[in-house]
């Protein structure tokens, strides 16, 4: 559990003095236009360089929209300043990403600059059998990275890898469904299931997730758990074998989780609905809320969906409990960069990554654009035009009081991760009884754990 409360009172001191009070669309800068700054290494030598290809490897399968926009925009710019240096990009979405690492990496040929997770689910396997390079965190010194950010991409006093995100789970809702049905956007847990049931008498999808991918079932858990408990470290205890997943209030938050599902909480068909479907059912009025990051503030910006929705979009804190408020926060720094320790251009391949964590291109970018939070200071970027949901984003994030850190199913192995999503699959579809899943997470926890 980080504290980041020096940093949130910085964001929010900017935001007074920003004065935004406002609603209107973001802008890039005071005269409407996006700045091209400058490579820290583009020099004139670089104009008559030996030719250089770097290949990048991303999970922003999306290049015309949200966060995978602006990270073609600044590969774009990086190569227009550098005409020596060509970099060719490689989109896929999250599930299919990992599944292609995995063969990029048995055959030892990780392109250049890989997507990583600053979590052991991920890179465990990768700094075992040495595939990345190491960096020196001075290169990276005024790149303004949040206290605590880069832990998850170091290991033994080493690090790998770079953050991109601060990522938080929050739960966006469309008001003008809640205004029509004459409801109330859910503020605790009970408030929630009851929102669910009448919903449901309205034949109207409650809550859109992408259940078959299956990574935001151990999340929302995370939350059920907290809220039944107060307590977010319980997790970590029971998979380190402190405690057990039975223990009482964990076997409470798989029950009340369950209640949900049974309700119809999720959105029909949400077993076998991937991220995209989810997003798009959300996006085009067809469920009420949408379970997903933060990384979502895109949402109120994206013309794929209509003007009505765009401008009833917003975001809340999972609801609060007697024992859980909505301050406690399942959050973590997950998604980042990598650069293989086989590159032929090491020296290109950093030039490249402190050129995209320029304090003026990726945190900038990304939270004017609305397609994100960024592991960098921003408050020096607030335009006091941001969204509605921009600033909803904005006060969950600093009113955070406790985090919960890496998520369950990135804890350790793949093997674990996807045994312990198939287990809250198996849970939420009435498969098995609350009771059986925390036996069979203590089964998945102890084979990870080599007992």
């Amino acid at each position: 559990m980080k504290s980041m409360r020096l940093w949130m009172l910085t964001v929010i001191m900017a935001l007074v003095l920003a004065g935004c009070g406002g609603s209107g669309g973001t802008t890039s800068s005071d005269n409407g236009t996006t700045p091209q700054p400058t490579s820290p290494d583009t020099n004139q030598d670089s104009k008559t360089a030996d030719p250089v290809t770097l290949k990048m490897f991303t999970a922003y399968a999306d290049r015309a929209n949200g966060p995978g926009k602006i990270e073609q925009e600044i590969v774009d710019a990086y190569m227009q300043d550098n005409p020596n240096v060509k970099i060719e990009v490689e989109a896929l979405q999250d599930e299919p990403y990992k599944a292609k690492i995995k063969v990029y990496a048995s055959t030892n040929q990780l392109p250049d600059i890989i997507q990583a997770w600053g979590q052991p689910s991920f890179l465990s396997p990768l700094l075992d059998n040495d595939m990345l390079l190491e960096l020196n965190p001075d290169d990276f010194s005024g790149s303004e990275f949040v206290p605590g950010s880069v832990d998850g991409f170091s290991k033994d006093g080493k690090q790998y890898g770079l953050p991109r995100n601060t990522d938080y789970a929050v739960l966006y809702y469309n008001q003008k469904i809640f205004d029509d049905n004459g409801l109330k956007v859910p503020t605790t847990v009970t408030e929630l299931l009851d929102v669910v049931k009448q919903l449901r008498a309205k034949n109207i999808n409650p809550v859109a997730i992408n259940g078959m991918e299956g990574w935001t079932l151990p999340i929302m858990y995370d939350y059920y758990a907290q809220r039944a408990t107060g307590d977010f470290t319980l997790m970590d205890k029971a998979f380190n074998g402190e405690i057990s997943f039975t223990d009482p209030g964990l076997v409470q938050g798989a029950t009340d989780m369950l209640a949900f599902a049974e309700a119809k909480g999720f959105a029909d068909g949400w077993l076998t609905a991937d991220y995209g479907t989810a997003r798009n059912l959300f996006g085009q009025g067809q469920a009420a809320m949408f379970f997903m990051g933060n990384w979502e503030a895109s949402l109120a910006a994206d013309e794929n969906f209509p003007e009505e929705f765009r401008q009833n979009v917003g975001a809340i804190s999972f609801p609060a409990s007697d024992k859980g408020a909505q301050t406690d926060i399942a959050a973590w720094y997950g998604g980042g960069y990598a650069i293989s320790k086989n590159t032929k251009h090491p020296e290109e391949a950093i030039a490249f990554m402190k050129y995209f964590f320029t304090p003026d291109n990726w945190p900038k970018k990304v939270w004017q654009s609305g397609a994100g939070t960024p592991a960098q200071k921003f408050d020096q970027y607030l335009t006091g035009e941001e969204t509605v949901l921009q600033k909803q984003l904005i006060d969950i994030f600093t009113n955070m009081t406790s985090s919960a850190g890496t998520p369950l199913q990135d804890i350790s192995s793949d093997e674990f991760k996807q045994k312990s999503m198939e287990i809250h699959q198996e849970l939420l579809s009435g498969k098995i009884t609350p009771d059986q899943f925390a036996k069979d997470l203590d089964a998945a926890a102890a084979k990870a754990n080599g007992k």
